[in-house]
């Protein structure tokens, strides 16, 4: 026996749903008594919020973008209708397809959620979520180490040169470099080059090519440019839901992929920068995702756990702008 593509649809949403809230009692292809006669709920979902017993109903629609094109506004209008006759807590349209400019208006008006179900590699999901997302990157200039050592380096030994000083195994410097990373983040208008110092609490030691070197602190003296730029990618998740009317991925519970593909900083274009008033991740819902990728050119930091742990060991820092006849300007902030 055949099952409609209508009905594989709806059994993909169900247990989506159910995969979100595993407490609540989700059922598919009810029919319930109306004032007017029978209505059918696509995906009902029964559970408690604060105590509080909540019906959701998702209509489904499974349409084919190209022969059907997207869900239009007379669904909205007709699920306003069902949820009032029906009692309904929470009314949601999940397509397959998208939704029409004047469905996803007249949605947020009258609060009915609109959303497609994620599941990656599922062959019933035929939703292709496109967002525009912003991307930063940081192209760094000259940059230079500087040791405060105890005593004198042997002459033997010469200047210390990059990477040799290691802590622990890992190097110094790739410490410094990621920790100029971090403050390029967290100033992303500083055009002046900078110098950002860090004093140990007690002298540290150091190998260099196999004799020890202690230190009683680091600094790095360094300039960056950052530039914003703006392209369209596609979304999707391991598992999960897609909110048009947001314009998020949330995710659900347990082990979970959130992806993002079609990124290429060749071809991104050149935007304004963020309002920097409101951190990207602000009024993120539960579950939510909403990622700022940024790239860093001209300096080579590797993932966190080769760094060298410095950061127990420093007792003071100072980050400084120095202008090009070298005075220092007024602090600022560190990235965390």
């Amino acid at each position: 026996m055949t099952v409609p593509r209508g009905k594989l649809y709806q059994q993909l949403v169900a247990e989506v749903a159910s995969a979100f809230d595993p407490g609540a009692t989700v059922t598919e292809g009810e029919w319930v008594a109306g004032p007017d006669g029978r209505l059918d709920m696509d995906v009902a979902i029964r559970g408690q919020v604060d105590g509080r017993a909540v019906l959701a109903v998702i209509e489904c629609k499974d349409f084919n973008l190209e022969s059907t094109g997207k869900v239009g506004r007379e669904f909205v209008d007709a699920l306003d209708s069902k949820r009032h006759d029906l009692g309904v807590s929470i009314a949601m349209i999940c397509s397959n397809s998208g939704f029409t400019g004047d469905a996803l208006r007249k949605a947020k008006r009258k609060g009915i959620g609109m959303i497609s179900v994620l599941r990656r590699g599922d062959g019933r999901v035929k939703a292709v979520i496109h967002e525009q997302i912003t991307l930063r990157r940081i192209r760094f200039g000259q940059w230079r180490s500087d040791y405060r050592c105890v005593g004198e380096i042997p002459a033997r030994l010469g200047p210390p040169r990059i990477h040799l000083l290691q802590f622990g195994g890992r190097s110094l410097d790739v410490w410094l470099q990621h920790r100029a990373f971090l403050v390029a983040k967290a100033n992303p208008s500083v055009t002046e080059p900078l110098r950002a110092f860090f004093q140990f609490k007690e002298p540290l030691s150091f190998d260099y090519t196999g004799e020890v070197i202690r230190l009683i602190g680091a600094a790095v003296d360094f300039e960056y440019k950052t530039e914003w730029l703006c392209q369209t990618v596609r979304l999707d998740a391991a598992l999960g839901m897609y909110d048009y009317l947001r314009g998020r991925v949330r995710l659900a519970p347990g082990e979970n992929q959130y992806v993002i593909e079609g990124v290429n900083w060749e071809t991104a274009e050149p935007c304004d920068p963020p309002d920097a008033s409101t951190p990207f991740w602000m009024g993120l819902l539960p579950g939510e995702m909403n990622l700022q990728l940024t790239m860093a050119e001209g300096i080579d930091v590797p993932a966190s756990p080769d760094l060298p742990e410095i950061e127990p060991y420093v007792v003071s820092e100072e980050l400084t702008r120095i202008n090009r006849e070298g005075a220092r300007g007024a602090p600022l902030d560190f990235g965390t």
